[in-house]
């Protein structure tokens, strides 16, 4: 863990009093916030942030898909629309296991030989209108192919999720 990441996991561990992370030595670790109303759950959070996607999302998830058949990467086709039935722990959403649920807390795992991903969205009080909304993705690299994965996605990661947040406009 390098000492961005670090100050990055000291600013977490200040604002939050326990957040999962993927493992205790990560690779990736990456935050960002915003501000939602009070009446949304963390599941629904991700549910409207994952609801639509741009299209230059959907050529990325596509090209990711299409390069990751080469090195044995599985498919994973990118936010489908989710149903409205409520998961529960151990259920999927989108490629993720959903690891822990409740009003304030979702966590999403993916494994694979690779690399493991885990995103973690915290729901904290800002005021009587709102809660902010942490979601902090964390990223544990296997093997070489692993980091070569990484290298765009550690770029582009931070504006795919601000564009997300862009869903969370109440409608």
């Amino acid at each position: 863990m390098n000492t961005k990441q670090k100050d990055t996991l000291n600013t977490l561990k200040a604002l939050l009093n326990h957040i999962t992370l993927v493992a205790d030595n990560v690779d990736y670790l990456s935050y960002q916030s915003v501000n939602i109303p009070k009446n949304i759950s963390s599941y629904d959070a991700y549910k409207m942030m994952t609801y639509h996607q741009p299209i230059w999302l959907r050529l990325l998830f596509s090209l990711r898909d299409f390069l990751g058949k080469i090195v044995g990467i599985e498919s994973i086709k990118g936010f489908d629309k989710l149903g409205d039935d409520e998961p529960n722990v151990g259920s999927t959403a989108h490629f993720f296991t959903i690891t822990e649920k409740d009003k304030q807390t979702l966590t999403l795992v993916v494994r694979d030989s690779h690399l493991d991903v885990c995103v973690h969205i915290r729901l904290v009080h800002a005021n009587d209108f709102q809660n902010k909304l942490y979601l902090i993705t964390s990223v544990k690299n296997h093997n070489v192919i692993g980091k070569l994965y990484m290298l765009p996605v550690s770029i582009m990661h931070p504006y795919i999720v601000r564009n997300l947040f862009k869903n969370l406009k109440v409608r």
